[in-house]
């Protein structure tokens, strides 16, 4: 194959790779992730809530997101194989947490 076609070819092949929509594992997106975590994260900010209830809202967000506690620690472990790509899901984690935090302050 020449290379002035191979080019075209492995650039369609990387855009393509680039545009779908990736998700961690069982089924878990990164948007659903961000959410999950952003949440989970929340609720240990809210002021005097003793373990048993953030226990009960843990579980709750989960049930809400139709994810079992063993999906959520699947996905955190695919996303840890790839430090770039972990890095910015957990930078969206932080930004999606303190934005809902602050629209809740006001």
């Amino acid at each position: 194959m020449k290379l002035g076609l191979l080019r075209p070819i492995l650039l369609l092949a990387a855009l393509a790779t680039g545009c779908r929509r990736e998700g961690l594992s069982s089924g878990i997106s990164d948007s659903t992730f961000v959410a999950v975590m952003a949440e989970l994260k929340r609720v240990h900010a809210v002021p005097g809530l003793d373990s048993a209830q953030q226990a009960a809202r843990r579980a709750e967000i989960l049930q809400r997101h139709r994810l079992t506690p063993a999906q959520l620690e699947t996905a955190a472990r695919v996303l840890a194989q790839n430090p770039t790509r972990a890095q910015t899901v957990w930078q969206a984690v932080d930004r999606r947490a303190a934005d809902t935090t602050a629209r809740q302050a006001k």
